[in-house]
Formats: C-alpha cells, sequence, structure tokens
C-alpha cells in the first residue's frame, strides 16, 4: 500500500520512469537537486543567463574555482591553486595543480585563468574595477596585476570558477584587445562583444572538475553528472556520479521522504520539516548570511521616501515573518544594516551597531510617522499620501520559493493590516527575479546580503545587482530598483555605489571598519529595501545513505549559500560518500 502511494506521488511528478535507475545507482551517486532551465532555453554557457550550471550551489563540481574560503578557519584552502597570495610587487599570483584534465582532454593551464578573468571584464565583473590585467607568467602561473591589493581582490581572484579556454578563448583574446585599448561598456565594440557572448552557445559543457555533464543526461526531471577521469579530485571523490533532482520544493518534498534525494537546500516549510525528522532525517542549520527582503521600486511614488519605508519596516512583525516562513531558520535581522548580523558584528564597531534603529514592530509607531508626513487614513481604512495618492500597490514574489511565498503572504497581511491595499502575486522565480532587473515591479520580495566575509558584497546587491545591472550578461535590461545611490544621511552626503566600491579596496582593516559603519548606518537610516530575516539552513541529510561529518563540524560554518558551500566542498574533497549499508 505504502509503495503503490509512492508510485502514484512521483507518477504525478513524472519522474516515476527514473526511479529504477535511480536505485540501480546506489552506493556510487549522490543525488541532491537544484532547479535547473532545461534546453533549448537551458544551455552551457556558463558567462551567460540560464546556464545549465546549478548556480553556485553545485557548478565547483563541474568548473572549481581557485580555491574555497574556510568561514571557521578565516582562509582560503586552494583547488584548482597549488599556490596563492600577494608578491612583493603587490601583485596576486597563482599557481595552478598539475596534472589536471579538461574534459576535452586539454590541461588545464594558465591561459583558461586568464581567459576567465578577460571574459569576466565583459559583464563588469567587480574585480575589474582595480585589476589593470591578468597574464600567464608561464604554463601553470598567473599574475594579476592591481592598482592596489585588497582583501576584496584575493576572493574575487579566488572563487571565481575557472572556465576553459578552449571554449572561450576567442572572447577572452578580443576581450583582451578592449581592455588593452580602454574600451569600456559605453562603446559599441564592448556592446557588440557581449551581446556575442550571451548568445553564444556551446555544444558541450567541458569541465575540470571531478565530474562531467553532457546534453544527453539533461531532462526535465533531473541531471546525471558523471566522473569527469582527469579532472580535479577525480580520485579523492567518494561517489562516481551525482544525480541532481530539478524543481523547486514543492517538487523535490516527495523525493526527500522517499530517499531518492539525500541533501537538499530548499526552503521547507516548518510542518516539512518535522515530518522529516520524523522520517530520522537529519537537519543541517548552517548560515547563509542573507534572506529575503521588501523591494522597493524607487521611481513608484511615495515609496522612494525613506519616511514611508522606515515607518513599513515598524509595521512587520519580522520575527513572525521568519517563522512562518522557515520555522526556526528564518531568524529576525536584528540591526537591519544591510549585511548578515554575524557580517556586521565582525566588521562594524560595537559603538556604531550599538546607535542602529533595530525596526522593533510597532504599528501605532509606524501610524505616526506617517501621519507625520501628511498621510491620512480614506473612509475605507486605507492610507492616502499627502497628494492624495491611495496606498494600493502589487507586491511580485516567486511562487516556487515556499519560504520566500510564505514571507510574502505575511507581509501582504501585515501591510494590509496596517492600511495599506497590497495585492500579493506569484511569480515563477526566474521570470520573477528579471522583473525586478527590468523594474517591472512595485514591491517585490528578493534577496539581501551575501556569503561574503567581506561586507561591501552585500551592499552590491541593493546598490548594484538590483539597481539596473543585473547579474549575469543579458540581465540588467532596465532600471531595477531605480534607487539614486547619492544620497544624504546623518553622515553627510555620500554616493553608497561608491562609498561601497570604495571600502572594497586595500588592506587597511582600520579604514575598512570605519566605511562598514557608514554602509551600515546609511542603509539603516534610508532603508532602500527592508530586510526580513536571516536564513539558516533547514537542509535534510539523510544519513541512512550519505557519510558525513557531524552536525558541530565547524565545515557547516560554511553555510548553504554561495561561493562557498559546504556541501559542495565535502563533495570536492571526499569529506562525504555512500554510508555503510
Amino acid at each position: 500500500m505504502v509503495w503503490r502511494k509512492l508510485k502514484l506521488m512521483f507518477k504525478a511528478f513524472g519522474i516515476l520512469a527514473l526511479l529504477g535507475s535511480a536505485a540501480a545507482q546506489e552506493g556510487t551517486t549522490f543525488y541532491g537537486g537544484y532547479p535547473y532551465p532545461v534546453p533549448p532555453d537551458g544551455h552551457f554557457n556558463t558567462f551567460a543567463t540560464n546556464a545549465i550550471n546549478f548556480y553556485s550551489f553545485y557548478s565547483d563540481l563541474l568548473e572549481p574555482p581557485l580555491g574555497v574560503y574556510k568561514w571557521a578557519e578565516g582562509e582560503y584552502e586552494g583547488m584548482l591553486a597549488e599556490s596563492f597570495g600577494f608578491d612583493d610587487d603587490n601583485n596576486y599570483v597563482v599557481t595552478l595543480k598539475e596534472g589536471i584534465t579538461w574534459s576535452d582532454g586539454t590541461p588545464l593551464s594558465s591561459a583558461d585563468v586568464v581567459t576567465t578573468f578577460n571574459v569576466n571584464y565583459l559583464l563588469n565583473s567587480p574585480i575589474w574595477e582595480g585589476l589593470q590585467r591578468v597574464e600567464a607568467v608561464d604554463e601553470r602561473t598567473v599574475r594579476f596585476v592591481f592598482d592596489e591589493p585588497s582583501f576584496a581582490a584575493e576572493r574575487q581572484v579566488m572563487v571565481e570558477p575557472i572556465r576553459a579556454n578552449s571554449v572561450y578563448g576567442d572572447f577572452g583574446e578580443r576581450a583582451a584587445t578592449l581592455i588593452s585599448e580602454g574600451v569600456t561598456d559605453e562603446d559599441e565594440a564592448f556592446t557588440t562583444l557581449l551581446t556575442e557572448l550571451t548568445e553564444f552557445r556551446p555544444e558541450t559543457y567541458v569541465t575540470s572538475g571531478p565530474y562531467t555533464l553532457t546534453r544527453e543526461n539533461v531532462s526535465d526531471a533531473r541531471a546525471l553528472l558523471t566522473k569527469n577521469e582527469g579532472g580535479f579530485n577525480s580520485d579523492v571523490v567518494r561517489f562516481d556520479n551525482v544525480v541532481l533532482w530539478n524543481g523547486e520544493t514543492e517538487t523535490v518534498t516527495p523525493l526527500v521522504t522517499a530517499g531518492e534525494l539525500w541533501y537538499g537546500t530548499y526552503g521547507f516549510p516548518p510542518a516539512t520539516e518535522e515530518a522529516f525528522v520524523a522520517q530520522g532525517i537529519d537537519i543541517v542549520r548552517g548560515p547563509l548570511y542573507s534572506g529575503p527582503a521588501l523591494y522597493f521600486n524607487h521611481t513608484v511614488a511615495p515609496l522612494d521616501r525613506p519616511e514611508v519605508r522606515r515607518a513599513l519596516a515598524h509595521a512587520i512583525d519580522r520575527d513572525e515573518n521568519g517563522f512562518v516562513s522557515l520555522g526556526d531558520s528564518g531568524v529576525a535581522v536584528e540591526y537591519m544594516s544591510g549585511m548578515s548580523d554575524l557580517v556586521a558584528e565582525n566588521n562594524v564597531d560595537e559603538a556604531v551597531l550599538d546607535e542602529l534603529d533595530e525596526y522593533d514592530y510597532d504599528p501605532e509607531l509606524a501610524a505616526q510617522m506617517l501621519t507625520e508626513i501628511g498621510f491620512t487614513k480614506g473612509d475605507d481604512g486605507v492610507w492616502v499620501d499627502d497628494t492624495g495618492k491611495r496606498m494600493a500597490f502589487t507586491l511580485i514574489f516567486p511562487s516556487d520559493y515556499s519560504d520566500w511565498a510564505a514571507a510574502a503572504e505575511n507581509v501582504t497581511q501585515a501591510l494590509n493590516e496596517f492600511g495599506f491595499d497590497i495585492t500579493a502575486r506569484g511569480v515563477l522565480s526566474q521570470q520573477q527575479q528579471q522583473d525586478v532587473y527590468d523594474g517591472n515591479f512595485e514591491m517585490a520580495i528578493r534577496n539581501w546580503g551575501a556569503a561574503s566575509p567581506l561586507p561591501y558584497v552585500s551592499y552590491l546587491e541593493p546598490y548594484r545587482r538590483y539597481n539596473g545591472e543585473g547579474q549575469f550578461a543579458g540581465e540588467g535590461t532596465g532600471g531595477g530598483m531605480g534607487f539614486d545611490t547619492n544620497v544624504t544621511y546623518s553622515g553627510g552626503e555620500v554616493d553608497l555605489l561608491e562609498l561601497t566600491l570604495a571600502s572594497s579596496r586595500g588592506l587597511d582593516e582600520a579604514r575598512q571598519r570605519e566605511q562598514a559603519g557608514q554602509l551600515a548606518q546609511s542603509f539603516n537610516e534610508l532603508l532602500p529595501i527592508i530586510p526580513l530575516w536571516e536564513r539558516y539552513g533547514n537542509n535534510p541529510l539523510n544519513r541512512e545513505f550519505v557519510d558525513a561529518p557531524p552536525s558541530d563540524d565547524p565545515i557547516y560554518q560554511n553555510g548553504t549559500a554561495v561561493p562557498d558551500p559546504f556541501m559542495t566542498y565535502l563533495l570536492l574533497t571526499g569529506g562525504v560518500g555512500p554510508a555503510a549499508q
């Protein structure tokens, strides 16, 4: 009877036919999951949107970076890199490990690294804010010549996935020419090459990691990664294959229950998490250093007014929002600084943190704040601003992210009870993200913060990524949230994007702490977005099938967020393997 019910459940998701092959691979195959676009929309150009690379949650298995940051230790461990660091001339020098082979048979070399970073020039990668050039010293040594050394430069070098020169070499050479000639994104030659890069569709996925992916192994339901003999650590990994099920939380939940998905990075509702625990599945809670936020289109009045956004922050119970969305893994943001509370405590002076407004839940104070700027309530109980505009807005959210969908529902309820007229509308995540990039929204739920030990990365999310630029080639086609980063706050006049970038430069920790404090304080006062809660993983780990470190192992401080997720690191280094049966 139980198996019959499970068969019906899997048939409903169109994956029953795959379970037999899954069972046949038990013991040598790791079963995870991550949503990916399927062909023809999905492709193998990992510089462009809609690439089938499973974002950075699993992309390191295919295109490893030079190194991974160990959060508990506060230092990098080399992956493709044998050695790395600044030399006496303040250049960053990397020497690659020997004996690594791409899946097309070509050896890993300095040309791959040079091509990777030159192509990233076309994407306006932050590293090029201070990078003059990247050059091959010899077959295995690469030199990065910077205007000045910085912790940011080191991280940007170390965590970038390295791509194959055999695939992208032509783009790399042409980008190098543009760099040497000083051509920028305002020039036609730049935009022409960027368009060509965006539209490029490689026939094969050439990988240097321990696994590779072929087109025939990508289906609507799952992708099968197979061993890349000669790839990085191909003789170290303990699984011969990796299966990644496609789909978001609702799709993969029955797979977890049935033992067909052994580890997941999704946001499972509290009731589902309780069911997993009752079944004997472990829940790993690593920090993600980010979470959902309420975004505003600053071209829509009066959402462009800080007083309005500050009032709305007091009208939302963030503790409740986090709990109904993700249970114990949805932790309300305390400092409201624009970066993770953990990152803030490591980078901002305590005196500054003590001065930040925590925006406690206080609807009465919120109403007072709106009244003071001329807002009144209409006969229908809905607020009207000082121009007579009724406070009615549409809030879009990714319908396939169950935790963010719950956050959106709770925000909508809270703001409507407060006296706004909010209509929540779910949109599939890929389209919803693009709508925000295009400025096609009034309010939206998107991410705040970033999994980086350096504060400036968190501020690039609202001040650049969601403010007109996007994340990958071809995404930033609209104006985003339309926020003017030239602002005035209690600390004076400042361009927040310029301050963000300035805080990433150099190795002067005292200066960077001061700038991080300025960023935190200005964000706290202006609230360009409202962070709701910080997500901690509630990742099911089925130890019946996976031999993994105990839950108190320091590696879990890496969290599940990119670019240093613990599971990818453990897979790459043999830290997880098949459990003894």
